[in-house]
């Protein structure tokens, strides 16, 4: 739905299968000239990538994050997705474990190459290999034998390095030690906040601020102000939404799709929509959250549903409505108007503000009060105090938190190693004071955490670790490859 799609990590597989290599064959421009031309998109080390090559594997990640979507990627999504480099940047890895294969000595028989090409099911006629088969598909494709041996392999090159990686394993002595680790640490309370969130506590009158901003030498930097936080004081026209989607990613299933939004419709109201929503949507998210959109300003959803969206009056059912992604059912839940103030009408924040940041003994008087607070309330566990100190401030707060001695992490927080010590040495009811002049940082030590190491936990340990070493390892020898390789793009071909 939503155009800026957040990725959360995908990758590109570095292994090729069998059958993509087949189809790169019969529909592709495969070559092992040596050299990169400029109607090619790179090469490694001489291995050419092809246009055909890169829009293959570019086809198969946006049909792949179109169906997760539920819809067709736009062009401008699969720019903010960045796909066009993510896939160039999957070729080149694959290439270099090709090249680093051959640097390595790894090399390939004749007949260990022609054997995996007799395996191929387009080559095949009654369970057997035919020659003359494969000799055809070759010659209509106007590639000669060395050139499609050359492919397979790669392939097959690709696949041994990965298998040597693979095979990388660490001793189970260093898995134990690892869950020894792991299995012992410290349950603790914590409590965060950064010193600019104090800043808005910080009392400036109404005298002060006009005063400050009627001063010649304070336009400019007001005027500065005023643009770094532009976004604050003009805001779009925004509507908050939900919407029901019947997928039609094929014209054979709009029919089917539109006949199930026109059954629902009589039914719908703003009461009843969302549990409609997390019953009858087809879209993944709208599963969990009942077709909630949230809020969203023009050029966010694609223009059919937001053309509905922004003419709707808040309560409104509206639908179906035909998109790119199937037929929508639409309940629009708020609205706000456009926002646009002056300079002129905000200077008085804006010099607040900046009278906020200039009182450094005040805030600094702050900071030490606030602290005192939260280090009594900590010691007595009065949330109630704790959660009065984040009104206005984003103040962290992590109860019960559990922190090992492997990694010493709580939350999105990593103790110094001297930090850690100290916490997993501190006796139950301990208030620890980690804070820095940017920062308020209070740990208390609630109580030992000793969990036993069984053999299942010790199993799933020694996984874990050569997963992860596995992946070091591979990580570090194609970065050590790609220093030392030829790496040759062409951005115009993307």
């Amino acid at each position: 739905m939503n155009k800026s799609f957040v990725s959360k990590a995908s990758t590109i597989a570095l292994s090729v299968i069998f059958m993509l290599i087949i189809v790169s064959f019969l529909f592709g421009d495969f070559n092992q000239r040596g050299q990169v031309s400029a109607q090619d998109v790179g090469s490694v080390d001489g291995l050419v990538i092809t246009p055909r090559e890169y829009q293959m594997r570019l086809a198969q990640q946006i049909e792949f994050f179109g169906q997760m979507m539920g819809g067709t990627l736009t062009q401008q999504q699969i720019e903010q997705m960045g796909l066009k480099e993510t896939v160039l940047s999957g070729i080149i890895q694959q290439k270099l474990l090709v090249t680093t294969g051959r640097k390595m000595g790894l090399v390939l028989s004749e007949n260990e190459v022609k054997e995996e090409i007799r395996k191929l099911p387009p080559f095949q006629q009654n369970g057997q290999f035919n020659v003359a088969l494969y000799r055809n598909l070759l010659q209509a494709n106007s590639y000669s034998p060395a050139q499609f041996e050359e492919m397979i392999g790669q392939d097959i090159t690709t696949r041994k390095m990965e298998s040597m990686i693979n095979g990388v394993q660490v001793s189970q002595g260093l898995a134990r030690d690892v869950l020894g680790f792991k299995t012992k640490g410290v349950k603790a309370d914590l409590v965060r906040i950064d010193r600019q969130e104090l800043v808005g506590r910080i009392v400036v009158t109404e005298t002060e601020a006009r005063e400050f901003a009627a001063k010649p030498e304070n336009k400019k930097l007001l005027e500065d102000m005023y643009k770094e936080n532009l976004a604050t004081y003009q805001k779009p026209e925004e509507v908050r939404a939900r919407h029901i989607l019947f997928r039609a990613e094929k014209p054979a299933d709009e029919a089917a799709a539109k006949a199930k939004a026109d059954k629902i419709a009589p039914s719908l109201n703003a009461k009843n929509f969302a549990a409609k929503a997390k019953e009858l949507t087809e879209d993944p998210s709208g599963k969990s959250n009942g077709g909630d959109l949230g809020w969203f300003s023009k050029g966010r959803m694609v223009p059919e549903f937001e053309e509905a969206a922004f003419k709707a009056k808040v309560g409104d059912v509206l639908g179906p409505i035909k998109t790119s992604f199937g037929y929508h059912m639409l309940l629009v839940e708020g609205r706000k108007g456009e926002e646009k103030r002056t300079l002129d009408q905000v200077k008085e924040e804006l010099a607040r503000s900046a009278l906020q940041r200039r009182k450094t003994k005040e805030l600094d008087a702050l900071m030490a009060s606030t602290k005192t607070t939260l280090s009594a309330a900590l010691a007595a566990g009065d949330k109630a105090k704790i959660d009065a100190e984040k009104k206005g401030a984003n103040l962290v707060h992590l109860p019960a938190t559990e922190i090992n001695q492997y990694d010493l992490k709580a939350g999105t927080f990593t103790f110094t190693a001297d930090e850690g010590q100290k916490l997993l040495t501190a006796a139950p009811g301990t208030v620890l004071d980690f804070s820095t002049p940017s920062a308020i940082f209070l740990v208390k030590a609630v109580a030992p955490l000793s969990t036993d190491a069984d053999e299942a936990k010790l199993k799933a340990e020694v996984d874990a670790q050569n997963q992860a070493y596995r992946r070091k390892f591979r990580d570090e020898l194609l970065k050590e490859m790609n220093g030392k390789a030829k790496i040759v793009t062409n951005p115009a071909m993307l």
